[in-house]
């Protein structure tokens, strides 16, 4: 499933059209006048539909149907400027887990890939200026998430790859960004990551859920 968040709420191209029919907070859309979730010939009213959803805030989430998900995807998103940015699932050798908050919201480390950087090393080095920590090891990648807002009247669709890191260093001492608006880099016991998770974004619990966490569905 591809999903799109717009602050909270969630516009997802979905295969499995038993989970659309069963999200009771969930409305389907059925791209172009075919009913059959399978046919990929008419999607031509796809680019228009964040725009449409954007606009329509009685909608939580809506579902766009398609067994050919990612063909669906690419098409949503053909209006949409892309932006690539990076972050880090950050662990230290005692199993916590690295938060910062920002916006009055609990949220993982990240930022935008600038010009001819690898998309790894942009990762780490969002990490450790949002944060103030170094000596960390960057693992595997553990999934993509997309959001978008409007700037200068176009929408951006930033897509941001997560990555398992190591913190390998001694002390625990963070330095949260202030000038990004970040008031505090904590680490977490895995334990008391559910009370931190109740107040972060959607895409932030994607992260934890694609790293193999439980958690409920929000």
């Amino acid at each position: 499933m591809y999903s799109i968040y717009f602050n909270n709420r969630c516009l997802a191209v979905c295969s499995n059209y038993e989970q659309s029919l069963n999200d009771p907070d969930g409305v389907l859309y059925i791209p172009g006048s075919r009913q059959e979730t399978s046919d990929i010939s008419d999607l031509s009213d796809l680019p228009d539909l964040p725009a449409l959803f954007q606009n329509s805030p009685q909608l939580t989430k809506l579902y766009v149907p398609s067994n050919h998900e990612e063909v669906t995807f690419k098409q949503l998103c053909t209006k949409l400027t892309p932006i690539q940015a990076g972050g880090g699932l950050v662990t230290n050798s005692k199993g916590e887990y690295l938060l910062i908050f920002r916006h009055g919201v609990w949220d993982l480390p990240k930022g935008k890939q600038e010009e001819n950087e690898d998309i790894r090393q942009a990762a780490l080095r969002e990490v450790e200026e949002e944060c103030g920590v170094h000596d960390l090891k960057i693992n595997e990648h553990i999934c993509d998430t997309y959001h978008t807002y409007q700037l200068n009247d176009k929408f951006m669709l930033k897509c941001t790859h997560w990555y398992k890191m190591e913190y390998l260093g001694n002390g625990l001492d963070t330095a949260p960004q202030i000038e990004e608006n970040i008031e505090r880099a904590v680490w977490v016991k895995k334990e008391e990551l559910p009370k931190y998770l109740t107040h972060t974004y959607p895409s932030i619990l994607d992260v934890f859920r694609a790293h193999g966490m439980v958690l409920p569905r929000s």
